[in-house]
């Protein structure tokens, strides 16, 4: 028997005629590419026309799932990584409820907006819960789908009231999108029908119509943007900075409070963590980010790579050839999760050292948040209490005891991302522990692990992280941050008369700096340096 979803609602018939403008959720309903048997799945569907209340309803079931799954291994295997599924969970809320902020706004004019697409999952929840089915399985469809629907309601009502060519690209993009959606939703409430729901995402035709939505939705965004540069529309400032909202999806990030050690006096918080380690991890950030100009490294967070690491609901790690990225730390230092970072360097035997990098990692993982009010994990503040008691204080974590205790403060917060910039300059002979660590990191936590790794592509490290991504520097990822450093060198070399003692005319400036950028093509600051040097 079907569950009701209201004590109200509408047939899909009747829900495409009641918006006061015409809605592309609408005519995608409607569409002649849609089976008979699609539309009568579809029509099991009853709908909510207040889009504020139905967004709410779906927002409580999601919740409760989550918080029935609350200190549980909650885990699926999904086109080959572990998916989180209470990563997942988190995403969708925020996605529904950004979704009832931008409900907000135009209710006055479509009050059944994209109630369709939000009534069928919930539609789809509520079977499997009746069957007790997994929803596993809906949560990862729903997670794909919910921004989609976020980003394109704010395109449909911001972009889509003008007759130019961009306008009307995006309109036939955001219609063959919400077909798809709309084909799935029919496919999987199908499939429950036939009592075999357990195989709808794990089968490849499934699982390839994920990916397409995807890459539909990359269509659409790609639209927008053209549409945007042609855009003479103003107003709707609110809707205007949702637009920009939707992009990011910050879940919670703070810590489980009973995982947390409060009343710990100023000078005993701070003896603990110098004995966990006494890297001076800050010092190094700060030295790094000195020399380091500003606005460059843009190109990487360009890389669909990078974001659909940033992305997954799955712990995963990604290497990027290259050193000293200083400015992807930055990027994570201004949001809300829980970040450790490193910078290996061969001359310093500390900071080359597996056991002293795992260390660091737990010294900064284990403080709550900033400033003189943050707390301690218990697990930190417990293994010490141990060592104290038998007066073993001076004996400092092994390289086990480190990587033990670091899965453990994993389960402590939703999501971590650590960041290791330079791993080939760890000792060659005790590299593979390092590496084995973070494996077994990625491989046990409960919770979302993100870790990060600048590299040179040596032979073991590539063989430990063979299954992971990796971005490998092209020659023309970097040329305009090349040519800036360039620009800069030239120009302080002139400064401090350097080069030809300071005594250079902007057309001969001009032509070193042509003649440098291509020496140094691909190549920075190693060539950049022997190829001023000559010149002097």
């Amino acid at each position: 028997m079907v569950p009701e979803l209201s004590d109200g609602g509408v047939t899909l018939s009747q829900a495409t005629n009641i918006t006061t403008i015409p809605s592309l959720w609408n005519k995608a309903a409607n569409d002649p590419s849609l089976s008979l048997q699609e539309l009568e799945a579809l029509a099991k569907i009853r709908i909510d026309t207040n889009i504020i209340k139905i967004s709410s309803d779906l927002e409580t079931d999601v919740q409760d799932i989550v918080n029935k799954k609350k200190g549980k291994e909650w885990k699926i295997k999904f086109l080959g990584d572990d998916i989180v599924l209470r990563h997942v969970g988190l995403k969708i809320l925020q996605w529904v409820n950004k979704f009832k902020e931008i409900g907000d706004i135009i209710v006055q004019f479509d009050p059944g907006h994209a109630a369709l697409p939000w009534a069928g999952f919930r539609f789809l929840l509520k079977i499997c819960l009746a069957k007790q089915e997994t929803v596993d399985t809906i949560l990862i469809g729903l997670e794909k789908i919910a921004p989609l629907i976020d980003r394109c309601t704010v395109y449909e009502f911001f972009y889509l009231h003008s007759d130019n060519t961009a306008s009307q690209n995006l309109e036939k993009s955001i219609l063959r999108l919400y077909i798809k959606i709309l084909k799935f939703l029919a496919q999987a409430i199908q499939r429950l029908n036939e009592n075999h729901f357990n195989a709808v995402f794990t089968t490849e035709d499934i699982s390839d119509d994920l990916q397409k939505i995807e890459e539909l939705g990359r269509t659409v965004a790609l639209d927008a943007d053209v549409t945007e540069a042609q855009s003479t529309r103003t107003g709707f400032e609110r809707l205007q900075k949702l637009l920009g909202d939707v992009y990011l999806t910050v879940s919670p990030f703070g810590p489980r409070l009973d995982a947390i050690e409060q009343k710990l006096e100023r000078a005993r918080k701070s003896k603990i963590l110098q004995w966990i380690s006494e890297i001076p991890y800050i010092e190094h950030h700060t030295r790094i980010n000195e020399s380091r100009l500003d606005g460059t490294t843009g190109w990487l967070f360009k890389r669909e790579e990078y974001w659909n690491w940033r992305a997954t609901s799955a712990s995963k790690l990604l290497l990027l050839r290259g050193t000293r990225k200083s400015s992807v730390i930055d990027s994570f230092l201004t949001t809300p999760e829980k970040l450790a970072y490193f910078y290996c360097n061969r001359a310093e035997p500390s900071r080359r050292d597996p056991r002293k990098i795992l260390c660091t990692f737990i010294q900064q993982l284990a403080q709550t948040n900033s400033g003189e009010s943050a707390g301690l994990l218990t697990h930190v503040v417990d293994i010490y209490k141990k060592r104290e008691e038998k007066g073993q204080t001076s004996a400092q974590l092994s390289l086990v005891e480190a990587r033990d205790l670091l899965v453990q403060i994993t389960d402590v917060y939703p999501q971590i991302t650590i960041c290791i910039d330079a791993m080939d300059e760890v000792d060659n002979d005790i590299r593979i522990h390092l590496l084995k660590c973070l494996n077994h990191v990625i491989q046990t936590s409960k919770n979302i692990v993100k870790i990060f790794v600048t590299t040179r592509m040596d032979v073991d490290i590539l063989n430990q992280f063979e299954n992971f991504p990796r971005i490998e520097l092209q020659p023309d990822d970097n040329v305009s941050d090349i040519n800036k450093f360039v620009l800069t060198k030239v120009q302080s070399s002139i400064k401090d008369r350097l080069l030809l003692h300071g005594d250079v005319s902007n057309e001969v400036k001009k032509e070193i700096y042509n003649i440098l950028c291509q020496r140094c093509k691909g190549k920075y600051v190693t060539c950049l340096y022997t190829s001023i040097l000559e010149l002097l």
